[in-house]
């Protein structure tokens, strides 16, 4: 009944939940998996196949498909929430693959969804903070990225992340002063008021803000 709820209710909420509680309710059976991987490609709503991705990644990590299946659906699905938990997933799970990284950058550029940049941006800056090339990325995504808010998440992990490098407070600073957007210097200010209120070129600059 399940799996027929899940593969023909008309209704996606009702075909999403037949999915989640198939997948943790049977795990041990052995139609479920190719089952689920079929709903993660094919089900015609992107919140069941969100879903599916979902619980494919934290049910079946063992599994030799699991990884090159959300590499897939982070590069190819044609839905943004199933590209973004796709990311997600990848980044949670399978930090050590090297590919990981590869792809999350990729996304972080490229992606045609500013909400899948922005989640990309924000995985990266907190699972690969050790990497010596994430500060710069993430220095580059805050000055290019073509939308407000990848920028901002890129100006609010790097001052979260990266408050003890020399070069984030006069970084922040310029971001605070010179940058065009309104938003974006908005963030970088609200950052330095939370991080560096004692520093008394930063209070000149949130008063002039305010």
């Amino acid at each position: 009944m399940l799996r027929d709820r899940a593969h023909s209710d008309e209704i996606s909420v009702v075909r999403r939940a037949a999915v989640r509680e198939l997948a943790r309710g049977w795990k041990d059976d052995p139609k479920t998996l190719p089952w689920l991987k079929d709903r993660a490609r094919s089900d015609g709503r992107s919140t069941v196949r969100m879903a599916a991705v979902r619980e494919l990644a934290r049910g079946w990590k063992g599994d030799p498909e699991t990884l090159s299946l959300l590499k897939d659906r982070a590069r190819s699905d044609k839905s943004s929430i199933v590209r973004r938990a796709a990311a997600h997933e990848l980044a949670r799970g399978w930090k050590d693959d090297p590919e990981t990284l590869r792809l999350l950058k990729d996304r972080a550029r490229s992606d045609t969804d500013r909400d899948v940049r922005r989640t990309a941006v924000q995985e990266l800056a907190r699972g690969w903070k050790d990497d010596p090339e994430t500060l710069f990325w993430l220095k580059d995504r805050a000055r290019s990225d073509e939308d407000d808010n990848v920028r901002m998440a890129a100006v609010r992990e790097l001052a979260r992340g990266w408050k003890d490098d020399s070069e984030t407070l006069p970084w922040l600073k310029d971001r605070a002063r010179s940058v065009e957007n309104f938003a974006v210097r908005m963030a970088a200010v609200e950052e330095l008021a939370r991080g560096w209120k004692d520093d008394s070129e930063v209070v000149a600059i949130v008063g002039a803000a305010t």
